[in-house]
């Protein structure tokens, strides 16, 4: 047991399992995939490097035992290909002594592709009665017949076997998210008259208990089987008090190892932004789900939901909320976390500031997660060793936003000597207008990581340095990053030359007026006009948003996009979108629809702000490759884009010097 968070790195016994300490990296789409669902290597390596960095146990994400469509939020177990990268993912975490469990279900009802519903792949579900929900288009699924129903159980038990053969030490069921098997619990979706139905949840459980009966039969005894249930924070679904029931009920079968409580119907973006919750909610925020379900049973309870720091988790358990501690997002921000909690090193840790950019809006691009200022995840194979460099060189690193503040670690890492030159008071860059908006003050925290790790390498930070080609070369650099950033893009508006048209860069950093009407321009889809108009609106202003897209902000992660915009709509901000600008005048605006192009003016606006990115400020990078052979540009100075980018440049930069 380690002297720092005793509690957190006790060990503890489910099953015939004694789990080395109180984390679980639980089931989460991490969307390492083929086009059919069957995990990659990628993913073995994924799963790999969070048991070395100390997990106790691991569950793989969600997987169907039926496929019904490519859906980016499922793995597929439906034949024995999938055997041998089971094999290849229990290998990689065995290795380090942690067991592997696989999340089994079935979507039912919620097969939300329209692809696969227009494709003519069917939805079955217990009743034919689509979710109630007029935020998804409300298909009507097919009703099983009892065979049918049977049948799955049986795809359940088939799925199970190939986890057995695989080497996996388990099986997780998924029991929410108005999936199947909640739906069989569910009267609104179960109003079935054969042995699947009934008036009582006990009598509704038949199908749950025989596919647990199936699980285990092919488990066999010495093998782990955990529930994880969902409640579904919606009218028409279940509740934690609903499994409050059912986890007494299972416990008392005897065939159930430990329960997951979590919550969130993800189709559902009202519900769904909770199953991800983004920086509107607290850190430990959900322990009150396992504490329910605690009071009603006695097998372990994993308790999950931004348990971001160890000193939150450790508390959690020592309050006797939750004897396991599931982390999804803290461990893919940096999945060394167990071990470096363990050892004391919580300076070391990189935490998990809840944005849903690049875990939750990687996997809504077709993209496998990653994180915003973790370049490592998702590229464990290439990067998750840094080697040494064979020679230490000096590197100048012009620039501390995140692209320079991660070139400038990664180098000294690597043994190299580094100054980073920054030209403002504190490093950090465009961060340091992001934590003015609302809501998003924890983005500080990516700073924070930096400046502790930059401090602990020896690199020389020069704040307030101006630098210029004469200043860089005078260091007699033998490589030189620059990362001057952007400056504000305006769109080539016509009246964009006025004093009253401002970038949504003059707003936050306090340099300019704003008056009493403001119209923000969006023109990206990203967070920048959004949040500003947010910014603008708490000051008091009367705003509308308007965008030639379809909606304000689309390219922000889901999530943190439908809190945003539900704090927009209570602040009364007018969204509008499939709308151009065409003038800008002295108190009005001319617009025009991007659909028929009919025009309209938008009349008394005091302020126009354009969220609009940036423009690369590239002029010290050009100057310096005349001058010097190695030069790299990295994050806006190459192109403008995002903190991601920006870090993911810096650190592949860093490899190469």
């Amino acid at each position: 047991m380690s002297q720092f968070f005793p509690d957190l790195f006790s060990p503890i016994r489910v099953g015939s399992y004694t789990l080395k300490n109180r984390i679980m990296n639980t089931g989460h789409a991490a969307h390492f995939q083929t086009a059919t669902g069957v995990p990659t290597q990628r993913y073995a390596d994924y799963v790999g490097e969070r048991a070395r960095g100390g997990a106790g146990v691991i569950v793989i994400g969600h997987t169907v035992v039926a496929y019904d469509g490519p859906v980016p939020l499922s793995l597929s177990s439906v034949d024995d290909e999938v055997v041998p990268i089971y094999r290849k993912m229990a290998d990689a975490t065995h290795a380090y002594e942690v067991p592997l469990l696989v999340q089994l279900g079935h979507r039912g009802r919620r097969v939300a592709d329209p692809g696969a519903f227009l494709g003519g792949r069917v939805m079955n579900a217990a009743s034919a009665v689509p979710p109630p929900d007029f935020s998804v288009a409300q298909h009507m699924p097919h009703e099983m017949s009892t065979s049918e129903m049977e049948d799955v159980v049986d795809l359940f038990r088939q799925a199970t076997s190939r986890a057995r053969r695989g080497g996996l030490d388990g099986v997780e069921l998924a029991v929410g998210m108005d999936l199947l098997l909640a739906n069989t619990l569910n009267p609104q979706a179960n109003r079935r008259q054969d042995k699947y139905g009934g008036e009582t949840i006990e009598e509704r459980m038949t199908f749950l208990r025989e596919v647990v009966d199936a699980v285990r039969g092919e488990l066999g005894a010495d093998r782990l089987v955990g529930i994880r249930f969902y409640d579904d924070l919606v009218e028409y679904s279940l509740t934690v008090e609903d499994y409050k029931v059912v986890g007494r009920l299972l416990e008392a079968d005897g065939t159930v190892d430990y329960f997951n409580m979590w919550q969130g119907i993800v189709p559902s973006f009202k519900s769904g932004r909770a199953h991800w919750p983004s920086y509107y909610y607290q850190p430990g925020q959900f322990a009150n789900l396992p504490a329910a379900l605690k009071s009603a049973v006695s097998l372990p309870v994993v308790g999950t939901g931004r348990m971001d720091s160890p000193a939150v988790a450790d508390r959690v358990i020592s309050q006797g909320k939750a004897d396991i501690i599931g982390m999804a997002r803290t461990l893919i921000a940096d999945p060394h976390f167990p071990n470096k909690a363990r050892e004391g090193r919580t300076e070391d840790i990189r935490p998990c500031i809840a944005c849903t950019q690049s875990c939750v809006g990687h996997i809504y691009l077709g993209m496998g997660v990653g994180c915003i200022y973790n370049p490592v995840t998702g590229r464990e194979a290439e990067w998750a060793d840094l080697d040494k460099a064979p020679a230490r060189k000096k590197v100048v690193v012009v620039g501390g936003g995140p692209g320079g503040m991660e070139a400038a670690r990664t180098a000294a890492e690597r043994g190299h000597e580094v100054v980073l030159l920054e030209r403002s008071s504190r490093l950090g860059g465009q961060i340091r207008l992001i934590v003015k908006t609302p809501n998003r003050g924890n983005f500080e925290e990516i700073i924070l990581f930096f400046e502790r790790q930059l401090a602990k390498l020896g690199v020389e930070v020069r704040l307030r340095t101006e630098a210029d080609a004469e200043t860089v070369l005078a260091e007699q650099p033998d490589a030189v990053v620059v990362a001057t950033g952007s400056t504000a893009y305006i769109p080539e508006v016509i009246g964009t030359g006025q004093r009253h048209v401002l970038s949504a860069r003059d707003v936050l950093e306090g340099n300019a007026d704003i008056g009493g009407r403001v119209l923000v321009v969006d023109t990206i889809g990203r967070a920048e006009a959004a949040t500003t108009a947010d910014y603008i609106a708490e000051l008091g202003r009367q705003v509308e948003i308007v965008t030639g897209l379809p909606y304000v902000a689309q390219d922000m992660p889901v999530p943190s996009w439908h809190n945003l915009t539900e704090e927009l709509l209570n602040k009364n901000v007018t969204l509008t979108p499939f709308t151009g600008v065409w003038e800008v005048n002295e108190g009005s605006v001319d617009v025009y629809n991007v659909i028929n192009w009919a025009p309209r003016t938008i009349e008394k606006i005091d302020t126009v702000v354009f969220g609009s990115g940036g423009r690369a400020d590239d002029t010290l990078y050009r100057t310096l490759g005349q001058r010097h052979d190695r030069v790299y540009a990295i994050g806006d100075c190459y192109q403008p884009r995002d903190i991601e980018l920006a870090v993911t440049d810096g650190h592949r930069v860093a490899r190469e010097i």
